[in-house]
């Protein structure tokens, strides 16, 4: 017997072992080809040449899985590829993606600077670090690399797509659509590409080609081609083509179902969970606080899963005051996220983001919770089976709308859109300190300036022929904007000082105060004011709404539906138009409207918040007895 044999010290791998494993793994067998290298390299020394191997083949394993979005599964393969090559910047780019793909942003983006560090000049790690840095928020550097991934390889229309998004993320919209352009001349078919620049053009309210760009997007969307939906609400788009846009994207979003623990059929309590970024000083936390704190904490424990920034704000100190838990899972992956969900017990889970920026719908998309809903956030279907219900109301969300959506839907008995009454109105600022006239007609729209589309705007500009005191009150938005308006304003015979833009309002409180001495506020026509209608009328501010065929569209006439003032709405831009022009001839009537709602601001059913949460409770509760009896989710209104 030969005693080296056994003597401890590493074995010579088995050569025939590692052959047929680069046969396998070449015919793309990739398991068994990973199962005979481990048996051929058991125990033996890792020399060069097998290290190399054992990294291609896991890297190929990882790319496999990448394919197939098993992104869990990929980090694993592309985890164990680094263990035998750990400064392989090819190896360190795909598990940045991975982790990109799985949502924790933070992570892929050091895993991301340390390939950059290997290899400086690759477009691609470029490209991958910039998208990274764009989702923490760190738009300035998204920019700075985009533009090097454009200077080492100006052919590739991703870099310029990449790099027209980081700049529109920071309002350099002219920039931006150069940017979109440049991608569409080298891939003139490019539809992430073509809706960006929309949107761009749109946020800039340049409305040059707008029906082109409008069939555009009707033809992209109808086709299912995997883009966001919420980049194309605010245009001309059907409900049908909406759908469409949707389900493409949900198709997209792939996570590994966790497993749900067995509940019994009965529980006195359940747990409902809220999910978002949003959690700061944001329309969504401004309406919300207050429903958190009322929920009935006979039948539910609240929990609020939060990634997105930590700011020290009113808003983010009253929705942790509101719920039971405030738990942060910035840090991890949509899987890791998802189990922790699963693990807390939650019974249903309220998505706040559905497709909005920096949305994690991956996390959904693992089924961490029986029964998962989306609310508020997001005015549209999401297209995605792991989503159940939508919740919303008979006006912004009739039954002849449905079949635009793949929820079901849960319908409050009145508006849905909740409201917390814990910001007060004080009294209004002079109109001279706001740049408004002293005895004029102010005509309000604080809608973002992206919602404001051609049709529209002629009906504002005839507005202010027939009404020769009146102005036109809008938030500040960009330069670009701003002079496009003003052009517009010219090209339609009105002197531009009759167009005044109000500056960022520092706190809602401010925004609510200098409200009031605007005498009518004007919705926009395509994706209506929802956050901004419920503030004017807050602030005993009337809002004209023309109703429309989409969600987006359709809640302002909800909130005035819900108020007492169906008068407001109307069926066309004519009779939009005419509503209008009535209440400018007779300011008195006018004045007594915004008294009686300033009067029954507190009682009335628009914000009485104890009935809204009873309501959204009993919603709750329905979805979660249907579940727990087996019965698939099916559309129902709550009875109040």
């Amino acid at each position: 017997m030969n005693k080296n044999r056994h003597s401890g010290g590493p074995s010579a791998p088995d050569m025939r072992k590692l052959s047929d494993a680069l046969a396998l793994a070449q015919k793309g067998e990739l398991g068994r080809a990973v199962a005979l290298f481990e048996q051929a390299t058991r125990g033996a020394a890792l020399t060069p040449q097998i290290a190399g191997f054992g990294r291609d083949l896991q890297a190929a394993v990882g790319n496999a899985a990448f394919g197939s979005q098993r992104y869990d599964d990929a980090l694993i393969a592309f985890e164990r590829a680094r263990h035998y090559d750990p400064h392989h910047p090819g190896i360190l780019l795909n598990i940045g993606n991975t982790l990109f793909r799985m949502g924790a942003h933070d992570r892929a983006a050091g895993t991301l600077e340390q390939a950059r560090s290997l290899h400086p000049a690759s477009p691609d790690t470029l490209l991958s670090l910039s998208a990274a840095l764009f989702q923490l928020g760190r738009l300035a550097e998204a920019e700075r690399l985009a533009r090097q991934a454009a200077a080492v390889a100006p052919s590739a229309p991703a870099v310029w797509f990449n790099l027209g998004t980081a700049l529109k993320g920071q309002d350099k919209l002219a920039t931006a659509a150069e940017a979109y352009r440049r991608a569409l001349r080298i891939a003139p078919q490019n539809p992430t590409a073509a809706v960006g620049l929309i949107q761009t053009k749109q946020r800039s309210c340049d409305w040059s080609s707008f029906d082109d760009d409008a069939a555009m997007l009707e033809a992209i969307a109808s086709q299912g081609v995997p883009v966001q939906a919420s980049m194309m609400l605010s245009h001309r788009v059907s409900a049908r083509s909406l759908l469409a846009a949707a389900q493409a994207h949900a198709r997209t979003i792939r996570s590994k179902p966790v497993r749900l623990k067995t509940k019994p059929g009965k529980a006195d309590v359940a747990t409902i969970a809220y999910l978002s970024n949003d959690f700061r000083q944001h329309p969504v936390a401004q309406l919300l606080a207050e429903v958190l704190a009322l929920h009935d904490r006979s039948r539910f424990r609240v929990l609020a899963y939060s990634y997105g920034p930590d700011e020290d704000g009113v808003e983010r100190r009253r929705i942790r005051e509101g719920v039971d838990r405030f738990i942060d899972i910035g840090s991890l992956t949509a899987e890791a996220a998802a189990e922790t969900i699963r693990r807390d017990g939650v019974d249903i889970l309220i998505d706040l983001k559905g497709y909005t920026g920096h949305p994690r719908p991956h996390i959904l998309a693992a089924r961490p919770a029986p029964v998962q809903v989306q609310f508020l956030g997001y005015p549209g279907t999401m297209g995605a089976p792991w989503i159940d219900y939508i919740v919303a109301d008979p006006i912004a969300l009739p039954p002849e709308l449905e079949d635009g959506f793949t929820e079901a839907v849960a319908r409050m008995p009145r508006c849905f859109l909740p409201r917390d009454r814990r910001y007060e109105v004080p009294p209004p600022p002079p109109r001279s300190a706001c740049g408004l006239p002293a005895d004029g007609f102010v005509l309000a729209c604080f809608n973002n300036a992206y919602k404001i589309t051609p049709e529209i705007w002629a009906v504002w500009m005839a507005l202010l022929h027939k009404i020769p005191d009146a102005v036109l009150w809008f938030a500040r938005t960009t330069a670009e904007t701003e002079q496009n308006l003003l052009q517009a304003a010219r090209s339609a015979g009105v002197a531009t000082d009759r167009v005044v833009f109000a500056p960022w309002a520092p706190t809602l409180e401010d925004h609510l105060s200098r409200l009031q001495n605007a005498d009518l506020m004007l919705d926009t026509l395509h994706y209506g004011a929802h956050t901004t209608a419920s503030d004017a009328l807050w602030a005993g501010l009337p809002v004209v709404t023309c109703l429309g065929h989409t969600l987006q569209s359709r809640i302002a006439a909800s909130l005035l539906h819900t108020a007492g003032l169906p008068d407001f709405v109307r069926e066309s831009l004519a009779g939009y138009e005419d509503t209008a022009l009535h209440w400018a001839n007779n300011r008195a009537a006018l004045e007594a409207v915004r008294k009686r709602l300033r009067a029954e601001r507190d009682g009335g059913p628009l914000f009485d918040m104890n009935a809204y949460t009873r309501s959204l409770d009993q919603a709750l509760l329905t979805m979660l007895d249907r579940q727990r009896r087996g019965l698939p989710p099916a559309t129902f209104t709550v009875v109040g």
